[in-house]
């Protein structure tokens, strides 16, 4: 394994544009061991005849359970070797000289064009809910990938006016964080262990190895550490006397306690210091922004970042708190009489719009500084705006656009994978300011080749993660630090793997990444 990793690694690093740390070593390391386990397992898998034959017991006459199938127990190693694949794609993509680079294309008319046709070809996926309600779980999905999508594209073709809407779009997936997680807490009552560690783990698995891959800092994808911060939060407010989440008073106290130790801890500045400031809290978040080096507050990043929707997902706890008496008001709304139904839909619909131009001429039109000022207190509003005339017909609610619906499903990959599968950075840390080019002199061709690529990666690694996380968390509890435990073993042989492998480098190389730790 360390020779193949050693050889594969040496050729990629022929066209790197710096030299290999031992943690990125570890993980070229750990990519070989799992591909080459999986190479032998399937070898034998292959060589061992297989006959799943229920036998009984001859004794009791007990009807005996059949061995699992070898495909179940090759699963894993399956999902492990191919993502090792997916790793070594992306690398290449972004961190060699293997794939050109091309200057983006910022025409407003392309990017107006392509997003009309992209609604239109949506407008034909439209499908009925399987369970209609306010806010189902399609339609939620369906709205992080229309958001996703023009989120894309805006960097795609460097869309720079629609700074305050994509500002918004990010706030409206930081809302769901906290009305998803409250939603699910206050139903099921499961604080356990093994919950947090599924979500974390389908959080920040990928974020964390493309980060020691690529030798990105964690921030760089501060969606990431974002949405980990605010799921915690949520977790430990309904965690807090879980016995009474069904009480409406409690969870007012909770949502109201949980909205003013959100202000203290960002607009104190000496309780941010504390509490983001020690290690390792503050090794997580810092950031050296190679574009800004003015920036020599290494928290400047994570401040801006994630103090922009501090707010957010509050507000959607309490929207999630509130969730069944707009459900027993939309019913009441359904149930009236046609005309008085009219009336009062028209009413809501005129009092939305008026809110949002009102919004738009004193917040969302402002330049990206001075709108960011407001940002934290205002993002709500739309997003409320959206939520109520969504879902204001029994018709908008039973219905979803399925090709949204499927893209907001695989939102995290998408958002990390532009960077380096999409278009392409501009070095360690860096923003993805250039194309990712394939086909030379074609951009619409280009375009559609790099994208197809890319959507397939996205959901390729989507999956991967998925399956990887329920072979690596284990359903039961008791199983849990077992499991950890041996996790941990591995990281700190691939560590000492990573500096062997390290040391055993021409030194020239070792230099240079030197430089780089």
């Amino acid at each position: 394994g360390l020779v193949a990793a050693t050889t594969s690694l040496a050729y990629v690093g022929a066209h790197a544009a710096d030299a290999h740390t031992p943690a990125q070593l570890a993980v070229g390391v750990l990519g070989v061991v799992v591909v080459a386990a999986w190479a032998a397992l399937e070898c034998a898998a292959l060589a061992a005849p297989y006959a799943p034959v229920a036998t009984a017991d001859a004794e009791s006459g007990a009807k005996a359970e059949p061995a699992p199938a070898p495909g179940d127990a090759l699963a894993p190693w399956r999902a492990g070797a191919e993502f090792a694949v997916w790793m070594l794609f992306i690398y290449a993509c972004d961190r060699t000289d293997l794939v050109a680079r091309g200057e983006k294309h910022t025409s407003q008319k392309s990017f107006w064009c392509l997003w009309g046709l992209i609604c239109l070809a949506a407008a034909c996926t439209v499908r009925s809910c399987r369970a209609p309600r306010v806010l189902a779980r399609e339609q939620t999905e369906e709205w992080k990938g229309w958001m996703q999508l023009m989120f894309l594209l805006y960097h795609y073709f460097a869309q720079a006016q629609l700074y305050n809407a994509i500002r918004v779009y990010i706030a409206a997936y930081v809302w769901m964080t906290g009305y998803g997680n409250f939603l699910y807490y206050q139903k099921t009552g499961n604080f356990g262990a093994v919950r947090v560690c599924q979500t974390l783990f389908r959080l920040n698995f990928f974020v964390v190895v493309v980060c020691v891959a690529l030798r990105n800092e964690y921030m760089l994808y501060y969606i990431a550490p974002m949405h980990t911060l605010f799921t915690l939060f949520v977790w430990l407010a309904l965690r807090i006397a879980r016995a009474r989440n069904d009480d409406a008073r409690v969870l007012v106290v909770k949502v109201v306690s949980t909205l003013l130790l959100t202000a203290l801890l960002y607009d104190v500045e000496a309780v941010f210091r504390f509490a983001f400031g020690w290690q390792p809290m503050r090794a997580l978040v810092a950031f050296h922004d190679p574009l800004h080096p003015e920036f020599t507050d290494e928290l400047h990043e994570w401040r801006f970042r994630s103090g922009l929707d501090r707010y957010v997902w509050v507000f959607g706890m309490a929207c999630a708190a509130l969730f069944p008496v707009l459900s027993k008001a939309l019913a009441r709304v359904d149930a009236a009489e046609a005309a008085a139904r009219r009336a009062i839909r028209g009413a809501v619909v005129a009092a939305l719009l008026g809110a949002i131009y009102v919004y738009h001429d004193a917040v969302f039109s402002l330049d990206k500084y001075a709108y960011n000022g407001y940002h934290p207190y205002t993002s709500w509003l739309p997003i409320l705006v959206y939520i109520l005339l969504r879902n204001l017909t029994p018709a908008l609610r039973a219905r979803y656009v399925h090709l949204f619906t499927f893209l907001g499903q695989v939102t995290l990959e998408t958002y990390i994978l532009q960077f380096h599968v999409w278009m392409k950075t501009t070095g360690l840390n860096g923003s993805p300011k250039f194309l990712l080019v394939l086909i030379e002199g074609h951009f619409w061709l280009n375009f559609a080749v790099v994208s197809a690529a890319y959507f397939l990666v996205s959901v390729r690694v989507f999956r991967l993660t998925c399956a990887l996380r329920d072979a690596l968390v284990p359903d039961d509890a008791r199983d849990l630090p077992r499991a950890l435990a041996v996790l941990g073993g591995v990281v700190a042989a691939l560590a000492a793997a990573g500096h062997g492998l390290r040391a055993a480098l021409p030194a020239p190389l070792a230099a240079a990444a030197a430089v780089g730790e």
